[in-house]
């Protein structure tokens, strides 16, 4: 970078209508673009951007110090719509925006994004293949296509994986749990995620969760995820006491603020900041912290080349943890082409996984280059849907 201290010239927000995926460049008036994302419509993040006057917060800043400018949009958003309104959609634009500014640091410095962020000894990170349990949205797959997935997985050479799982905790469901432990074999991780619309099941509890706590501890699970509702501290606290596998949450908190009452009280084992709903600067201070309390950071959201690149500048930088990967072994067909399209054809130098690791990229920013332009067409015409 020569001549005098950049400025941000331009925000462009792009994406597929009908995906759920958000894709944000930040410019400065030398045409160096950075890159973001978020996993939330398209329609809704351009006009949060463009109509609420987010984009007008950032264009003149300086793109080198992207925590002061997340601060800014942060508190001007606040202070213009009252407590409680950064939440949810604005949150997620903010992180796309604060995910480019990173990527543009890293390109104007020539810097990796881990060497911007404090870098804990630049290692490749350990992935995790998540995948799903249902075939379609109300039933689950037979105890042999499971194993069969999962030793596709582990043949692909991850350590881990997880399952979308729902409530299914019940006697009938053992057999599933018992086939896919066996063909993975005992030193495979195994994680199940209850999520959402699960916890918001008639009947579902915090007694519910610690039930399904209990099935998971018989097949050593690593974690359970996202047992209750996303807010719920004290449920969360009810189910990690007592159980001897980890509790795991965070994906639908969208600030460090959010995340405090649950590293501070030890309500979970593992925290799950996701870079697509909050950007880097929130889910790097998540990381941080989870280490300085003695907790475990594994981040949620394989959805985007983006976010799996931000995931895993972070953990090489505040260490720990496993970046959550796309299992396409154990996706179901419509949600494999755009996971496909939306991890290897958007961005100029995918992340490199190696039998079951991420390459900790050297190139600036995070390392993806800018976007290719053929596959954000595609994502815009809506072709994977």
């Amino acid at each position: 970078m020569t001549g005098g201290s950049p400025r941000v010239a331009g925000v462009r927000v792009r994406g597929g209508t009908r995906a759920a995926l958000s894709l944000v460049e930040v410019s400065t008036g030398d045409g160096v673009t950075g890159i973001g994302a978020t996993g939330s419509p398209v329609q809704a993040i351009d006009a949060i951007v463009r109509g609420c006057g987010l984009a007008e917060l950032v264009i003149g800043e300086d793109p080198l110090e992207p925590r002061r400018v997340w601060r800014r949009m942060f508190q001007t958003w606040q202070a213009q719509r009252g407590r409680g309104s950064e939440g949810g959609l604005a949150a997620n634009a903010m992180g796309a925006i604060d995910m480019a500014l990173w990527d543009l640091q890293g390109k104007l410095l020539d810097l990796p994004l881990h060497r911007l962020l404090g870098d804990a000894g630049g290692e490749d990170v350990p992935a995790y293949a998540s995948g799903t349990a249902f075939q379609d949205a109300a039933t689950l797959k037979s105890p042999d296509r499971l194993a069969a997935e999962s030793d596709a997985i582990v043949q692909r050479g991850f350590r881990a994986l997880k399952f979308g799982w729902g409530a299914h905790f019940g006697v009938e469901d053992r057999d599933r749990l018992a086939a896919v432990r066996d063909a993975i074999g005992p030193d495979v991780r195994l994680m199940l995620d209850v999520g959402c619309p699960a916890y918001w099941s008639d009947g579902w509890s915090a007694s519910a969760a610690l039930r399904a706590a209990r099935v998971a501890e018989r097949f050593d699970c690593h974690f359970l995820e996202e047992p209750l509702p996303p807010h719920d501290v004290a449920g969360h606290k009810a189910v990690t006491e007592p159980t001897s596998i980890d509790i795991a949450t965070g994906e639908s908190l969208s600030t460090v603020y959010q995340f405090q009452p649950f590293i501070e009280q030890r309500a979970v084992d593992v925290v799950q900041p996701d870079a697509a709903q909050m950007g880097v600067t929130q889910a790097f201070e998540v990381a941080v912290s989870a280490r300085e309390h003695g907790m475990r950071c594994v981040p949620h959201g394989p959805w985007s080349a983006l976010t799996v690149a931000a995931h895993l500048h972070i953990l090489a930088s505040a260490g720990g943890g496993m970046v959550e990967y796309p299992g396409f072994d154990a996706l179901p067909e419509a949600t494999t082409a755009p996971a496909r399209l939306a991890q290897f054809e958007i961005v100029e130098h995918p992340p490199e996984l190696i039998d079951g690791r991420l390459r900790l990229p050297s190139r600036p920013g995070l390392g993806l280059g800018n976007f290719v332009e053929e596959g954000v067409r595609r994502l815009e015409a809506g072709e994977p849907c």
